[in-house]
């Protein structure tokens, strides 16, 4: 007797979010969970189950953009052959080590799709706590038409992970995904997109990365940080980002028909070569203003007999039939110091275009085209929030004095008329007169801060200071006020705390005196990681005077090499009776990547240690001219790389 059998028909569930991980442990192959519209706070999601090829088993919003995940949430995702579709993360901060992971335990997703999502700044609260947007894991996965926007804590945005055997030779596929403005973090650890880690550099990944669109991604030098073996990044575009597609690990990667777009912004580079047998083809670089590390090609000089989470030989190499186009920067032998010594080898530059005239311009796709089909369909996609219109204080001429600290946690401009006078008289210390909250940056101008302790009451250690748990970049202008009174040895005028970054840090036409602490602090990353407080720092036209601590203290510790900051700028500045004690220093500027001090005078300042305190790598650009010295401490540097010119010692 022969028996004949009957498909079972899928079946169409709607539910609410919470009750999606009850249906799967009910659902088949071909089902569909259609999720009602709402905001679900506080959801630990775990999805499991197992659909088939023809028959995946599909979540998704009723509407795209609909089913909005806030506050302390994270997905985990476990089975074969899910689709997750049309979900909005916003606005929260992950649960764990992702917003969205591609396991549960060690239990791993395969043949899983997700496409048409949103996550968007989704952070933790400090932004020294590693987590990612994306976890992925498994085998066989993909991930298309999402955006990834709003990522401003340590961690990299995308990580491909390849702990374990069941996540190698993976064949992912991340395509026709938009990645949003990512500020620069100020340290190691900030990429876009990572694929494995340098002890996974031999291991074979197989993952496919194409047509995507990375919109001034600028969290650190590697965009796309490519750390394993046989992996494809191919007609992506990288538009106006600080960084560059890193070949940092790994052998047989291959780079093809990509857009690097730069329009001659800040460090906007191409790809970074290291190790053996890569093929980089067919790409487009287009005004690239990088150097270095973040040049539109460098090709790695090796560290000998390198382990392999250094820099192994660049050997074996192809770079054929790229375009570069009104490019700063192409190297060979980039990072050359006394540890990388060797120089690549077998490396073949063919068949290239490198020009800068009309004749030699490549044609690049309208902006239309780079951004269709890039992103989820109902996402905007675009650079950058509206900025938020400054608030205006406007202050009198008589003294404010204050029992709790100013907090700042919007853009806001306070003016005073140069006479205004503010003091603190809490009944508790505070960190600052002012404090920069999440959300906030600030212009002031026209103020005193007066630091002197009220009879009986408390004192602030700042006049200008940082929240404890920020994680957006902020920006500082202060011009024509007065620091004055600060007479503990552990307060400053103006610093920036430990964890917070300014985007721009600008102090122009101010009076520093009478003070027991620092100056302009901007020291606070002590952990010599590379990390640093500030991106761009200005200080013009300032007057210091009578300081026992440092007038100027910045600091960037350790050798990382993965950002390009801090620039400094220090001019027309003059500094009387500072800093005479011993190892004692006017200028501490430990690590700035680009700086230039021109046309200030010290008189009797520094005496007991220096003048200007330099710990400098051989690769940063440091410029001192046009400075007086009268009996004052010394220059002292730890190379013969920095320029001095012009400059008078009596």
């Amino acid at each position: 007797m022969l028996g004949t059998s009957r498909a079972v028909e899928a079946r169409t569930y709607e539910a609410s979010l919470p009750d999606v991980a009850g249906l799967l442990e009910q659902a088949r192959a071909g089902d569909c969970i259609v999720i009602r519209p709402g905001c679900y706070q506080d959801v630990a999601l775990k999805w499991q189950a197992t659909g088939s090829e023809q028959q995946p088993i599909t979540i998704k919003a009723q509407q795209p953009g609909t089913v909005i995940v806030t506050g302390r949430s994270s997905l985990q995702l476990a089975g074969q052959y899910l689709t997750i579709q049309g979900l909005y993360f916003k606005d929260g901060s992950p649960t764990r080590r992702a917003v969205i992971d591609f396991s549960i335990g060690n239990r791993y997703a395969y043949y899983c799709r997700l496409t048409d999502c949103v996550v968007d700044n989704f952070n933790s609260a400090r932004r020294d706590v590693i987590s990612s947007y994306i976890v992925l894991s498994g085998r066989y996965n993909r991930i298309d038409h999402c955006s990834l926007t709003g990522k401003c804590t340590l961690g990299v945005t995308l990580l491909v992970n390849l702990n374990g055997e069941e996540c190698l030779r993976n064949h992912h596929q991340i395509d026709h995904n938009y990645f949003g403005h990512r500020d620069v973090y100020g340290s190691n650890g900030a990429e876009t997109m990572r694929i494995g880690t340098s002890q996974q550099s031999y291991l074979s990944s197989n993952t496919v990365v194409e047509d995507n669109l990375f919109e001034q991604c600028n969290g650190e030098v590697e965009v796309i940080s490519v750390k394993s073996s046989d992996n494809i990044i191919r007609r992506n575009t990288l538009l106006e980002c600080e960084g560059v597609v890193a070949l940092r690990h790994g052998r047989r990667n291959l780079v093809e028909q990509n857009y690097f777009i730069g329009n001659n912004r800040r460090n906007t580079g191409g790809v970074r070569i290291v190790d053996a047998d890569h093929r980089v083809v067919g790409n487009v670089f287009y005004q690239l203003a990088g150097t270095r590390f973040f040049s539109a090609l460098g090709v790695m000089n090796a560290v000998p007999n390198s382990l392999p989470n250094r820099y192994v030989l660049v050997k074996d190499v192809t770079i054929s039939g790229n375009t570069f186009f009104d490019c700063k920067s192409i190297e060979m032998g980039t990072g050359k110091d006394p540890e990388r010594t060797e120089a690549p080898q077998n490396v073949t530059f063919t068949d290239n275009i490198v020009g800068n005239s009309d004749k030699e311009r490549p044609q690049l796709p309208d902006d239309k085209k780079l951004r269709h089909e890039r992103g989820a369909s109902w996402a905007a996609n675009v650079q950058q929030p509206t900025p938020i219109a400054d608030t205006l204080i406007v202050l009198s001429d008589h003294e404010y004095a204050i029992e709790k600290p100013i907090v700042i946690s919007r853009p806001t401009t306070l003016r005073g008329n140069g006479t205004t006078v503010l003091r603190y008289i809490g009944e508790q210390s505070a960190e600052g007169m002012i404090i920069i909250a999440q959300g906030g940056s600030l212009t002031v101008s026209g103020i005193v801060f007066d630091g002197v302790l009220e009879p009986g009451k408390r004192l602030a250690a700042a006049g200008i200071t940082t929240a404890e748990n920020m994680n957006r970049t902020y920006r500082l202008k202060v011009d024509h006020c007065t620091f004055r009174n600060f007479n503990e040895s552990g307060f400053s005028a103006i610093r920036g705390g430990k964890a917070t970054f300014a985007d721009s840090v600008v102090i122009r036409h101010c009076d520093f005196y009478d003070i027991s602490g620092n100056g302009i602090d901007y020291a606070a990353e002590r952990d010599d990681k590379g990390r640093y407080n500030a991106d761009d720092i200005v200080i013009e036209d300032c007057r210091f005077n009578r300081f026992l601590g440092i007038p100027v203290n910045i600091y960037r510790g350790g050798s990382d090499e993965s950002t390009a900051g801090p620039y400094v700028k220090i001019a027309r500045c003059t500094f009387s009776d500072c800093c005479n004690r011993q190892r004692g220093s006017v200028m501490r500027l430990i690590g700035p990547q680009l700086m230039d001090i021109g046309y200030c005078q010290f008189d009797g300042s520094g005496r007991g240690g220096a003048s200007i305190r330099l710990d400098e790598a051989i690769w940063e650009d440091i410029t001192i001219h046009h400075c007086t010295f009268v009996n004052s401490g010394r220059m002292m540097m730890s190379t013969d790389r920095v320029v001095t010119h012009d400059n008078i010692i009596r």
